[in-house]
Formats: structure tokens, sequence, C-alpha cells
């Protein structure tokens, strides 16, 4: 980090995990609205939401490329903090964590869910070609005498 104030350095490192946060916030929000929409099968909402989503992620993508200074001099710069700030940081990192994995256990399990429903329209698929396959025999051969039949009549 550049040599400037550190009150000024703590704010702003402050101010961006409050923004981490939010945006963690608001992007489980839309992870809980996803579920609904992938067990309802509402596509037009559901790709809807994705784009709301990818607004989030590259809004945490470009916080977090103004957090990598702070990163790189973490150490330093939590132990300058007083206590009731490294109280305060450590809440806001742990908020943004568990939302975090709350997103990473949705999304893992919406992704199942997916996966089970496409491998079940691949099976109908297949069904479906098979029965398409067989109906095209049996009606190339709706011309054609069996000789077991002949034989028996």
């Amino acid at each position: 980090m550049e040599t400037r104030d550190t009150s000024v350095e703590v704010a702003e490192l402050i101010a961006l995990l409050e923004s981490q946060r939010q945006l963690y916030v608001r992007l489980r929000l839309l992870a809980d609205r996803q579920r609904a929409l992938i067990l309802n099968e509402d596509t037009q909402p559901l790709l809807g939401l994705l784009v709301e989503r990818q607004e989030l992620v590259d809004k945490l993508v470009s916080l977090n490329e103004r957090l990598g200074p702070y990163r790189a001099s973490w150490t330093t710069i939590y132990s300058c903090l007083d206590e009731a700030r490294r109280r305060h940081v450590a809440a806001l990192l742990e908020e943004s964590n568990a939302a975090l994995g709350t997103i990473i256990t949705n999304d893992n399990r919406d992704t199942a869910t997916l996966r089970a429903r496409r491998q079940g329209v691949a099976n109908l698929l297949g069904k479906a070609e098979t029965a398409v396959r067989t109906n095209a025999a049996y009606g190339s051969n709706a011309g054609v005498k069996s000789s077991l039949t002949d034989a028996v009549a």
C-alpha cells in the first residue's frame, strides 16, 4: 500500500468490505430466487435472474481487485486496527464468507437438479427414438407375410 493516512486506508477498507458483504447478500437472495425458478421450470425469469447475478459477480470481481492491495498487506493492516474495528472487519468478513458458502451450496444443489432433469429428458428422448425405430421396423414389414403365419394357416 502507498503511504497514506492510516485512518483513510482503514475507512476505505471497511467501506470496501461493507460493499462486498452487501453484494454477497444480494447474490445470495438471487440464488434463493433461482432455486424456486428452477424447481418451477420457469425459464424466462430464470434467464433474467442469471443476467442480474452476472452483473453482481462482475461488481464483486471489480471490488476484489480494489481489495488486492489490502490483502497484500493484510497482516500489517489488521494488526494496526483497534479492537472495535478489528471485530467489525472480522464480522464483515464472516458475513461475506457465510453468504458465499450458502451461494456455493445452493448453486451445487441447483446444478445437480438441472443435471438430473437433463438426464431425465435424455432418457425420454432415447425411449422415444427406440419407439420410432420399432414402429418404423414394424411398418416396413407390414406388407410381408411371415413364413410362420403362412405355415400355420
